[in-house]
């Protein structure tokens, strides 16, 4: 008897990083909305870059970002009404998923939530491959109330040099990388999510000479080495900057 197998292919997680698709993509990546009014309806859309149907599904989670930015997903489709919820889209054709925000109460400040658009696995035949790659793909929805205000504060920064585990999968010998550069803590303290890779950050400080160091990334940069860095109202995140030069007492403060 056949087996079908399931690879499920996580193709773009927002604001995390991302991985090319080749069958199919989706726009935008990331969402900002509102509670209520005009500003509580989105548009995604679905482009379908194969030659065959693809059968896809939307579902929503809240999203919670833990300090070290592990992902956790929460089902959240009762707060959102979702519109179609499953549909094929044709070889080389285009689908728009509409999604409305359902409040369920006044907001004090925005929320983080998550639209999974997956394939789903069809039927195949007995004679053929029983392998399918499936896609999904995880777009950042930031419901914003108005009037909110991202308040974030750096609140260490050290200096550290240190060895990567080797991935369970790597062949055996593979040694360890080490890396070097700033372990960064940001508190957010405010009531709207801050996006602390799509800001440029100055990094200044003293190199082993005692000489005065202060360098700036661009927004493009940090983006590259953080993803989207997103900090949640009352959370806080620990990000990695790369760095070549040892600093003693840095610093870092954001570039608007």
């Amino acid at each position: 008897m056949f087996r079908r197998l399931l690879i499920w292919s996580f193709v773009a997680l927002a604001g995390f990083g991302a991985v090319p698709a080749h069958s199919s993509r989706v726009t935008p990546m990331v969402v900002e909305m509102t509670p209520g009014g005009r500003g509580s309806l989105a548009r995604i859309e679905v482009a379908n870059t194969d030659g065959r149907d693809i059968p896809m599904e939307i579902r929503m989670y809240r999203g919670r970002i833990a300090e070290n930015g592990e992902l956790e997903l929460e089902p959240a489709d009762d707060r959102f009404a979702a519109f179609p919820p499953q549909v094929v889209v044709p070889p080389n054709g285009r689908q728009v998923f509409r999604i409305q925000f359902i409040p369920n109460g006044p907001m004090t400040e925005s929320e983080i939530y998550y639209a999974s658009i997956s394939q789903l696995p069809v039927e195949l035949e007995e004679t053929g491959s029983r392998i399918q790659m499936l896609m999904r793909f995880n777009v950042l929805v930031n419901v914003v109330p108005e009037g909110t205000t991202a308040r974030p504060e750096v609140e260490s920064v050290r200096w550290v040099d240190r060895e990567l585990p080797v991935a369970a999968e790597a062949p055996e010998g593979t040694a360890p990388v080490r890396e070097q550069g700033l372990e960064v803590r940001i508190v957010n303290r405010g009531n709207r999510y801050f996006p602390a890779g799509r800001i440029g950050w100055e990094v200044t400080g003293t190199d082993q000479s005692g000489a005065r160091v202060s360098e700036t990334f661009p927004a493009n940069i940090v983006s590259e080495r953080i993803g989207m860095g997103i900090v949640a109202p009352g959370r806080a995140r620990v990000f990695f900057m790369p760095m070549e030069r040892q600093l003693r007492d840095p610093g870092v403060t954001f570039k608007r």
